[in-house]
């Protein structure tokens, strides 16, 4: 056995001369190994039970000896210091955009409830929110209404009167008040057909019409709303005068002799009930606008604080679905991240631990079984035992490389993580 030990004498110092396996001269080392083998086998005879115990003790040694090399284990762990870089730039990256994705949803979040804050104190304080708002509108809005209501219904009276009297009517009356207020307008209308019974209740809500046009424009700034509210005053004006005009004709013809002139514009305009009809209905129209846009107006202000309201709850829903989508991308980062730190720790056990050269030891284990198996043909004649020898020794040679995982050379080295 004493060639086994020379072995570990001349590792031993290798090691103080700081010379590794992994940079020593092979050669040499290989020699030393043969050496090693020849005089353990032809001390043992050959014996295939020593074999197998010598084989143990060259593993061992090997072993503890790859686990001192620091030079060697630098080199193994090469390409796993390699990748756990790799590992933690990636985990890098991903902790970073979990955390830009955190601040983004804590940013929402605080925007969600200032908005809800927002919509509290807008009660309270609306000029804070540039809302100029009267705090007590709603009476005049209320009053208002309650005029606006019966000047509408004494308009669509009023229209349907004349515009039937105007364009259907035929008079059997010189009274004014008939001519132009009939209470069976639009019962007479529709017994004259129902084209004629939508054209004379139609006309109110056309005029109503206008009204709201003069109030949208008035809300516009520029020459060109004054010149619009202009022209539909003018259009009104003269439908109303085309309404006057046709009746003041019909109570004209009614009462007048042979000798009368023919009915033209200047004897409208000299009469007072062509004036009455104009200002009974566009006086009273003027009126309606007027309360109609301050009733608007009077709306709009306290429905100020609503559409304020409105409009901070679509601006959650809005935040509330970014939120959503925003978490929805958190669970796989969060998955990334615990699969890159598992990769990383199990690679720092590795660090930690040592790598066994399988390509190293196989290579001087070949030296060792070599030099055993030539000391078994110098110091045997007998072709019978010599092959005994050979089949029992290579049986314990394949049961060690088995036994230790090293009977495949196509990975590099064996590794032994730390285990805490």
């Amino acid at each position: 056995m004493s060639p086994l030990k020379n072995i570990f004498t001349v590792k031993n110092e290798t090691l103080v001369e700081e010379k590794p396996v992994a940079v020593e001269d092979t050669t040499k080392v290989k020699l030393t190994f043969f050496e090693s083998g020849y005089g353990s086998s032809k001390q043992a005879e050959g014996n295939h039970r020593v074999f197998r115990t010598c084989l143990e003790e060259v593993y061992m040694d090997y072993k503890g000896k790859c686990r001192e090399n620091d030079q060697l284990q630098k080199e193994l762990k090469a390409p796993y210091l390699d990748e756990k870089g790799r590992q933690e730039t990636e985990l890098k990256k991903r902790k970073t955009a979990l955390s830009l994705l955190e601040e983004n949803i804590t940013s929402i979040e605080e925007k969600i409830r200032s908005f809800k804050n927002d919509m509290v104190e807008v009660k309270r304080n609306p000029e804070v929110y540039g809302l100029e708002v009267d705090k007590r509108p709603k009476a005049q809005f209320y009053i208002g209404l309650f005029v606006l209501l019966p000047i509408t219904l004494y308009l669509l009276v009023f229209y349907i009167s004349a515009s039937y009297s105007a364009f259907f009517k035929n008079f059997d009356s010189d009274k004014l008040g008939e001519a132009i207020f009939d209470a069976e307008a639009f019962s007479k209308a529709l017994a004259d057909g129902w084209l004629e019974a939508v054209f004379v209740a139609t006309i109110p809500f056309a005029f109503m019409g206008l009204g709201y046009l003069i109030h949208m424009f008035q809300k516009q700034k520029g020459v060109l709303s004054y010149v619009k509210i202009f022209m539909l005053f003018a259009i009104t004006f003269i439908f109303d005068a085309i309404l006057a005009y046709l009746i003041e004709q019909k109570l004209y013809d009614f009462y007048k002799t042979p000798d009368s002139p023919a009915f033209d514009l200047s004897i409208a305009f000299s009469s007072v009930e062509f004036w009455g009809i104009i200002f009974a209905g566009f006086i009273v129209y003027i009126i309606w606008g007027l309360v109609f846009d301050f009733i608007m107006k009077e709306y709009e202000n306290f429905d100020l604080i609503k559409s304020f309201i409105r409009s901070k709850r679509q601006e959650i829903k809005n935040k509330e679905l970014e939120l959503l989508k925003i978490e929805e991308k958190l669970p796989p980062i969060k998955e990334e991240i615990s699969g890159f730190e598992g990769k990383i720790l199990d690679l720092q056990r590795t660090i930690d631990g040592f790598v066994f050269s399988n390509k190293h030891y196989l290579t001087y284990h070949a030296e060792y079984v070599k030099g055993w198996f030539l000391a078994i043909a110098d110091n045997f004649d007998a072709i019978k035992r010599r092959e005994e020898l050979y089949k029992s020794c290579e049986e314990q040679e394949k049961l060690h490389l088995v036994k230790y995982n090293i009977d495949n050379e196509d990975y590099e080295g064996r590794l032994y993580k730390l285990v805490n």
